[in-house]
């Protein structure tokens, strides 16, 4: 029964002491770092030709709009946004798409905006305003660009960015950033399209993925990250080992005790 308890001690500092990880290999910006098998901060690894995609715009998106003009501000009729009471939600001041792709400005009345690419969204309001407003300068923005981040990551809910070309690791990053036990080799995206939902698989090891068009989100993205099978082996297996290990500790004390 020795023999046991010490195979058994022996078989759990081994997986105490191979699951650490030195202090120098967390530690940022040392003074005095060991530089073997470290990288050349001026050496270029790799290009990678990247695949942004042009979003255009579609009915139900919500756009932000600020104009600055020449114009007196008493005439400027889009000085100042209208605000809801009670709310400090942009998008409820936003300009909805409407079905037939306008936007309802006022005084100018509807601009067709659906299908055109922001920049040229933004000229043509533009163009829509200069018989109103003199030297006008709108600045135009997507409201409406949420995704959802679920599954090993620090902050898990839906998310808001005012990009247009907002990427995967973008994403990841202002959920917090992966947790201990998410599987950077596995991450999920589901994507709605045509009334259908369709699903890619990641590998964030592989520096290819900055290369694929879908490493670029689209609203209403959902982004799932699996977990490692550490951590199903360390909340279930290792707890019921350890609490197999203390019952048997616990009934050899027992034992030993009683017999002598």
């Amino acid at each position: 029964m020795r023999h046991t308890l010490i195979a058994w001690g022996i078989l759990l500092g081994l997986i105490f002491f191979t699951s650490c990880v030195p202090q120098k290999k967390l530690i940022l910006l040392q003074e005095n770092p060991e530089i073997k098998n470290q990288g050349n901060a001026d050496e270029l690894l790799k290009t990678i030709s990247l695949q942004k995609p042009i979003y255009t715009l579609e009915a139900g998106d919500v756009l932000s709009l600020k104009v600055q003009s020449t114009t007196p501000d008493e005439y400027n009729f889009l000085n100042t946004p209208s605000v809801v009471s009670g709310t400090d939600d942009p998008v409820l001041s936003g300009y909805t798409i409407d079905a037939a792709g306008d936007i309802l400005l006022p005084v100018v009345g509807r601009v067709q905006v659906a299908g055109l690419t922001m920049p040229e969204a933004r000229d043509k309001v533009t163009e829509a305003l200069k018989p109103f407003l003199a030297d006008p300068t709108v600045n135009l923005r997507l409201l409406t660009f949420r995704y959802t981040m679920i599954g090993e990551v620090s902050r898990q809910g839906q998310f808001t960015t005012y990009q247009d070309d907002f990427n995967l690791l973008e994403a990841i990053a202002s959920a917090g950033g992966f947790s201990d036990y998410a599987n950077r080799g596995r991450v999920r995206l589901i994507r709605y399209e045509e009334g259908k939902a369709k699903l890619y698989n990641f590998s964030l090891l592989n520096d290819n993925t900055l290369a694929m068009s879908n490493f670029y989100l689209r609203p209403d993205d959902m982004i799932i990250v699996d977990p490692l099978p550490a951590k199903f082996f360390r909340e279930n297996v290792l707890g019921t080992f350890s609490l197999g290990f203390g019952i048997i500790a616990s009934a050899v004390i027992l034992f030993t005790r009683i017999n002598n």
